[in-house]
């Protein structure tokens, strides 16, 4: 009876324990929209995914060149995979007091992703696709994305970044598909895209047009390949059992 009490107390003390101990802070994203004078802000909000602005519910900034900011993000975040993604569309239209010299740039950091293969190389490839929905000019939307360890609470380091690709419709030109490697991979990881739009006129845009398209971002983990036995180790092995049976039979007839 006494050795069952000690157990159970024991068994209480590690579930304690067990419900005492830290987990991993929830994986969080962060949305920050911002429209551009030159290198200026002059309009910023930030969003989270429960909150991001949609097409039946945009983001229209008062006094902004941008209006009807709508928002979608795709994600792997959360589960292990050795194929992580982060998409990103964003549409808007121009406002009443639109200045072509003004762009509207949007960042993306999700730092819930799961890596399978901890501490192998992973290939980075970025690449964006700019909307054709422009009448009177061209539609160019550029981006980068951004490979960190960390999280948005604690703060973030940068492993590494894809050099700034383009898309301009209609007409290109299109510099796609930048990539970067990342030597060795954590088993947790945070991702960010900046995307930045610019409507750019030829006769005149017309207030019907939508701005902005899609980047898309995919990293992929080389996992450690398997060595295989050399050839002479793996007859030793296969031999083991025969030259046991011998053995046998040999003190049998002794």
């Amino acid at each position: 009876m006494l050795r069952n009490v000690r157990w159970i107390a024991a068994g209480l003390l590690t579930l304690g324990g067990l419900i005492a101990l830290p987990g991993r802070a929830a994986a969080d994203t962060m949305i920050l929209v911002e429209e551009l004078n030159g290198s200026t802000v002059v309009n910023s909000q930030t969003f989270s995914v429960a909150s991001l602005p949609t097409s039946g519910s945009p983001y229209s900034p008062a006094g902004g060149a941008f209006t009807g900011i709508s928002l979608t993000v795709t994600s792997t975040s959360g589960v292990s995979s050795n194929v992580n993604s982060l998409t990103t569309t964003v549409a808007a239209k121009p406002s009443a007091s639109f200045d072509p010299s003004h762009s509207l740039r949007v960042t993306v950091t999700d730092d819930g992703f799961l890596n399978a293969s901890a501490g192998s190389p992973a290939d980075v490839t970025n690449d964006p696709g700019a909307s054709s929905g422009i009448s009177g000019g061209v539609n160019n939307l550029s981006g980068t994305t951004t490979i960190q360890s960390g999280t948005i609470l604690s703060g973030l380091t940068t492993l590494g970044a894809t050099p700034a690709s383009s898309d301009t419709s209609p007409g290109g030109p299109s510099d796609g598909n930048t990539t970067v490697n990342i030597p060795s991979l954590p088993s947790t990881f945070a991702m960010t895209q900046e995307i930045t739009i610019h409507a750019i006129p030829t006769t005149g845009i017309d207030p019907n047009s939508t701005f902005g398209g899609t980047l898309s971002s995919t990293i992929v983990t080389t996992p450690p390949q398997s060595v295989p036995a050399p050839a002479g180790l793996l007859l030793t092995l296969t031999a083991l059992p025969v030259l046991g049976f011998r053995r046998v039979l040999r003190r049998k007839a002794a």
